[in-house]
């Protein structure tokens, strides 16, 4: 039973007391507490559109879209998160994309008797909204219990809804007496100026399909010199091997060669400020323009960039003609010819597989006739003896340390 001057009842009631922002949360692995909290005391549709719980692995892998690998990490709630804000982007119904946010929550905790000794109790939540993703990490004191983590949790959680709000919490992070030590919490802020892009929440939110970024520069430009050679990745990292295909893509085409990042990804998470703003990184010393759109298949990136030539390589070439992606030859012939009559180009390079083999596109499930005809209008192939690069981005990430997708 709570006073009326019980502290959680308080907040509660100051994060109601405005009818907006109001989000999407997903909770799962524990913290489930702060669904009462939250609506106990009523009030609570002020705050929220929406919340689930993806217990089962399955369900948490179904609402990403994606397999995130492991599921009680940072990079796993971020992407929880960035899945709930779209969601709520898209069921806000009056409400201005600037007034929804996604949290997301993941965590490992006590389980009792039979524990495996030494396994490690976290808590890792992050909070997204159209100009900022908030990530939080908390690493649980050894000997804690399951009722005594769950509380701890929940707070934590509470804590974040609060800020989303725009309110003060005011929290301890306290139960039973036993206090989290602030050492234990670990919070990491992007946002727009993070990333040097002050117009990226215009896409994030869905009201503007691109921004351009002056590499070299800084700052946000308007991209009124049309693009004629674009070479899209996930830059994760950017390398040599990047730099190379644009040079030689520039002395075929004669043409400068812009990049172009997706902040959204079919098979892949999104990418929120903190991922964006450590892909923007890898292009230090690079001068041009980089293009942060929405766009993340090649038909999309062919309707925002019509008479463009892409920097393609092999294995995403043979991709844009697999029928899989389109449900069937029939859909796939159909985008096909919208990329032809939209005038778009692909400058396909090849790469080196395991066995040290160089690959092109010929003979690779290329025979269909209207592949055939698209390929012999609308393609190049870089010959080996221009570009050849032995290490892929896969590969320079395994060295690095650094986890996929």
């Amino acid at each position: 039973m709570t006073g009326p001057d019980d502290p959680i009842a308080d907040l509660a009631r100051r994060i109601h007391a405005e009818d907006a922002p109001r989000g999407v949360l997903y909770v799962t692995g524990g913290g489930t507490e702060l669904f009462p909290m939250l609506l106990a005391r009523g009030g609570g549709s002020r705050t929220l559109l929406a919340a689930r719980i993806p217990y089962d692995a399955n369900d948490f892998r179904a609402i990403l879209g994606f397999d995130p690998g492991p599921i009680a990490d940072a990079r796993a709630a971020r992407a929880l998160a960035m899945s709930a804000f779209r969601h709520a982007l898209a069921i806000r119904g009056d409400l201005s994309p600037g007034s929804v946010f996604g949290l997301g929550a993941t965590s490992k905790l006590a389980r009792g008797p039979g524990e495996r000794a030494g396994r490690s109790h976290e808590v890792h939540a992050a909070l997204q909204t159209g100009s900022a993703t908030l990530s939080r990490s908390v690493a649980l004191p050894p000997g804690s219990d399951r009722p005594w983590e769950e509380r701890i949790n929940a707070l934590l959680l509470l804590d974040l809804v609060a800020r989303a709000k725009g309110v003060e919490p005011g929290l301890r992070f306290e139960a039973d007496g036993r206090e989290l030590p602030g050492s234990a919490l670990v919070d990491e802020l992007g946002d727009a100026s993070t990333c040097g892009v002050p117009d990226l929440p215009a896409v994030l939110e869905g009201r503007s399909p691109r921004v351009v970024r002056a590499l070299g520069e800084g700052g946000a430009i308007e991209g009124d010199e049309p693009t004629r050679l674009l070479l899209p990745g996930s830059f994760r990292p950017f390398h040599d091997g990047h730099r190379r295909m644009a040079a030689v893509a520039e002395g075929l085409v004669g043409a400068r060669c812009d990049f172009e990042l997706s902040i959204f990804h079919p098979e892949k998470p999104p990418l929120d400020y903190l991922a964006i703003a450590d892909r923007l990184a890898g292009f230090a010393g690079v001068v041009g323009r980089l293009h942060l759109t929405d766009a993340p298949t090649y038909l999309e990136k062919a309707r925002l960039f019509p008479g463009c030539t892409f920097v393609v390589g092999q294995d995403t070439a043979l991709r844009i003609i697999d029928p899989k992606y389109y449900g069937g030859l029939e859909g796939r012939d159909v985008m096909l010819a919208e990329l032809e009559a939209l005038a778009s180009r692909l400058l396909i390079f090849g790469r080196v597989d395991a066995s040290g083999r160089f690959r092109d596109l010929d003979g690779e499930g290329t025979r269909d006739p209207t592949v055939r005809r698209f390929l012999d209008r609308c393609t190049r192939s870089v010959p080996e003896g221009l570009f050849r690069v032995d290490l892929s981005s896969t590969q320079i990430r395994e060295q690095r340390g650094v986890e996929s997708p």
